[in-house]
């Protein structure tokens, strides 16, 4: 392995330098590595770096685990094949008193961390829900919570020397996640100043692609818990639309046909008529927490919603609607139900208007939907419509008995299962996906 494509590695002869000599004790049977190399170009440098890295590493009280998952996520994101490769086996065998003890993927501090460490590394500042996440899950120490930044820091630090003096040669290698992430407007053809706002994610070339719809008064936000788990995800596109805007997406990405179109709520009937419309554009379906009609009664309820918004802005809806959305029983924490908060008050009064009307009356059978040979799974939050919602969709199942569906309930959660039981989410549709 070279030291470096950039500059020659210089590595002195034990007992010649006792900097590179405390190096190698705390290295020890690996030895120098082309990173070291590559600091004695300056031994002042290399000796404060070994310093700081030494304490980060072994002389903090964070969680092995919790450590390792936040330098990773650093490494991934700046693309330091290097630094991943000598952390992803330490973060296998790290300690494991953080890991969650049912069948969830991440426990919560985890996953609170993973979110810290990815903020802190793509915008910087970190927002005070992400921290006060963090905080909670480390049982309000500060001190912990000062080394899990100080952490993230030090590893930004180190992946950007990596890449900047390409060491060890890996600065084109690809880390598993993510390759590459970007925004997209796509204007619509009959009104050339408005646009589909998307957000695609890339790992690989050959991996698969995932639509991701989200509901009424949410954003991309709706799916940013459930992206955090994925620990090689596919190519993921989230955004919301209706049917045809996801095929105009679709077209104008280029993306000729995608592994699955997952939506919630208005995104899950939307998924739903995609694939009674487009079938040859997927492979697959899942329509989480929705209906394929119209439910008795909406039209209403969705008036006097509209009105409440009008009446008391987006604030007072928000207090009305997310606990309909997240009733007692779910395990929605206080950081997500900010997070939650924010998306429906962030919604414009006019947006929410136009979105509403188009739940008021629809019908999913006139448009053919039984006839769909889609591959498709229908899941439900437990909880949601006190438990309602999955009897209607269980029914769906029932009727829609010429097409190839699955139905899935998923236990203690609400109305979006992919921000208050995440994990339970994940492992329903990693089953039917994988």
């Amino acid at each position: 392995m070279p030291t470096s494509r950039v500059v020659p590695g210089r590595y002195p002869a034990p007992g010649s330098s006792q900097i590179a000599d405390a190096i190698r004790e705390r290295r020890g049977a690996r030895g120098l590595t082309p990173l070291d190399g590559t600091l004695l170009h300056v031994p002042p440098v290399a000796q404060g770096w070994n310093s700081l890295l030494g304490a980060i590493r072994t002389k903090g009280s964070l969680p092995g685990d919790v450590r390792e998952l936040m330098i990773l996520r650093v490494a991934a994101h700046n693309h330091a094949a290097f630094e991943w490769i000598h952390h992803e086996h330490v973060g296998r065998d790290a300690d494991t008193s953080s890991l969650p003890t049912d069948t969830g993927v991440l426990s919560a501090l985890q996953l609170s961390a993973l979110t810290f460490a990815h903020e802190s590394t793509t915008v910087v500042k970190v927002s005070k829900v992400t921290t006060e996440a963090l905080k909670t899950e480390l049982q309000n120490n500060e001190d912990l919570l000062v080394e899990a930044a100080a952490v993230v820091a030090t590893y930004n630090m180190v992946s950007r020397f990596l890449m900047s003096l390409d060491v060890a040669g890996m600065s084109d290698e690809v880390v598993p996640w993510p390759a590459d992430v970007q925004e997209h407007k796509v204007s619509l053809p009959d009104s050339p100043e408005h646009y589909i706002y998307a957000q695609s994610y890339t790992v690989s070339p050959n991996a698969p692609w995932l639509v991701f719809c989200n509901s009424l008064l949410t954003d991309t936000t709706t799916w940013s818990f459930l992206l955090l788990i994925f620990s090689r995800p596919p190519d993921l596109l989230i955004f919301f639309s209706m049917i045809n805007d996801v095929a105009l997406v679709l077209k104008a990405l280029s993306i000729p046909k995608v592994h699955a179109v997952v939506g919630v709520s208005q995104g899950g009937a939307v998924a739903l008529s995609f694939g009674t419309q487009f079938p040859a554009l997927t492979d697959n379906v899942v329509a989480c927490d929705t209906s394929p009609k119209t439910p008795a009664g909406n039209k209403e309820a969705w008036e006097s919603r509209i009105a409440v918004a009008k009446e008391k802005g987006m604030h007072g809806l928000a207090d009305i609607t997310a606990p309909r959305w997240f009733p007692d029983g779910s395990p929605l924490t206080k950081p997500r139900r900010e997070a939650v908060d924010a998306m429906i008050e962030n919604t414009s009064i006019e947006g929410f208007a136009i979105g509403a009307n188009a739940l008021m009356e629809y019908d999913l059978y006139e448009d053919g939907l039984e006839a769909c040979q889609v591959r498709t799974l229908l899941v439900a939050g437990e909880l949601d419509g006190g438990g309602n919602v999955a009897m209607g969709l269980r029914a769906l199942k029932e009727r829609w008995s010429a097409g190839k569906v699955d139905f899935q309930a998923v236990s203690r959660s609400g109305h979006l299962p992919m921000i208050d039981a995440t994990e339970k989410f994940w492992e329903v549709l990693r089953g039917f996906l994988v």
